[in-house]
């Protein structure tokens, strides 16, 4: 049994980038960059307002006051979108929108309240500093600089750069292709009447939106019972796939027959087992050209393994250069205690209270307890080395 923070060291190191695939910048948020982006053109592209105003010479109003204002007349005018051609002279103004380029020969900008206009005449009462309210070429990005690093997670913010130069398509990571099934003689699908002994097929539910929270649609390969047979026939319809979950059957019972099916098949384990609580028995390994989780069957052990584990490697397939947990600190707000060397997650309710986060745990605390699940947003992290965590102690927390 190794530890978690060896499991996932793993999980990193092993899993690689896929192929890189061209995408629309529209549909590119969630991937990470397979090139590293450097600006082709200035941002901005040529000298503009930065207000509605006025482009002159700013030599025309040095000595301007509210006793002895300057006036200066109005030649023309600048709509965003288009450009003036000549040069402005002294003793000349133009009007400007926001955005426009500035005539090649005006160095400021007079906001348009801070001016008056009589008559095609412009009233200025106050010197103007040279610069005022332009906006430079380059000034933002130059020419050659590089803007986005190669495997950078794009996101909602970056669209706006990327497009302002000029690209319509930027080459990512593509996302895996990944299917799942869930094992156990004992489920039946969600909806479906509950015969003597059976539940319901949670996991499945579960697996297939944790999944498309990460933007990638799944395919699912069914139920299937616990007979060796039948799990090797459906794990063998994930051949091209490049991720296999599989919910289940991974523990040391008479009827876990994943571990053995997959070895049979020819798998290469690198862990099973985990020093954790929920989730100890995941199996992780490679399977020919995929990578297979073989997950625990109780629910919040398969949600505590998909996010620890499943998620990271996702990301790295993505293009992730080092996926990160979103560990945040809160207040703990009843004490916790723990009889072994395991790090555990417990399901507990985050939230905000006078500037500071606090964290409450469920009442209940189990691998099976889905009433727990529903409460919580986030689970308490106990490590390994900690026998109890006391109330009113700063606690690592990882929220979903």
């Amino acid at each position: 049994m190794i530890s978690v923070d060896e499991a996932l060291k793993q999980v990193r190191e092993f899993v690689m980038p896929l192929e890189a695939i061209e995408r629309p910048l529209s549909e590119s948020v969630g991937y990470a960059l397979a090139e590293t982006i450097v600006a082709a053109t200035p941002l901005p592209p040529f000298d503009n307002s930065a207000m509605d105003g006025y482009a002159i010479q700013t030599e025309d109003v040095a000595r301007a006051n509210p006793e002895n204002p300057v006036w200066l007349r109005l030649i023309g005018e600048v709509p965003a979108g288009s450009s003036f051609e000549r040069p402005i002279h002294s003793g000349e103004a133009v009007r400007i929108m926001t955005g426009a380029p500035v005539p090649s020969t005006a160095d400021a900008v007079v906001k348009l309240e801070e001016a008056r206009l009589r008559r095609e005449q412009v009233e200025i009462h106050e010197p103007v500093p040279r610069g005022k309210h332009i906006r430079r070429k380059g000034e933002d990005v130059t020419v050659g600089e590089t803007v986005l690093e190669k495997g950078t997670t794009i996101r909602l913010q970056h669209l706006g750069l990327l497009a302002s130069l000029g690209r319509k398509g930027i080459k990512v990571y593509r996302g895996p292709s990944v299917s799942f099934l869930t094992t156990g003689s004992e489920l039946v699908e969600v909806g479906e009447a509950l015969p003597p002994g059976k539940i319901h097929n949670t996991n499945g539910l579960i697996l297939q939106k944790l999944l498309e929270g990460l933007g990638i649609t799944p395919r699912n390969l069914g139920t299937v019972q616990d007979d060796p047979e039948r799990l090797k026939t459906l794990i063998q319809k994930s051949a091209t796939s490049d991720l296999l979950l599989i919910s289940g059957g991974v523990s040391v019972g008479k009827y876990d027959y994943v571990k053995e099916v997959l070895q049979e098949l020819g798998m290469k384990t690198f862990f099973w087992r985990v020093a954790i609580k929920p989730g100890q028995p995941i199996l992780f390994g490679r399977l020919n050209h995929r990578w297979v989780f073989g997950l625990p069957g109780n629910p919040i052990s398969c949600v505590v393994c998909f996010l620890l584990f499943v998620k990271p490697a996702i990301q790295r397939m993505m293009g992730t250069q080092n996926p990160q947990h979103p560990i945040v600190h809160a207040i703990l707000q009843k004490g916790i205690s723990k009889s072994d060397g395991r790090r555990h997650y417990l399901t507990a309710i985050l939230r905000e209270e006078n500037r500071h986060f606090v964290i409450t745990p469920t009442g209940k605390q189990g691998s099976g307890m889905l009433a727990s699940l529903a409460q919580a947003n986030a689970f308490i992290v106990v490590p390994e080395e900690r026998n109890s965590l006391e109330t009113g102690e700063l606690v690592d927390v990882l929220p979903f």
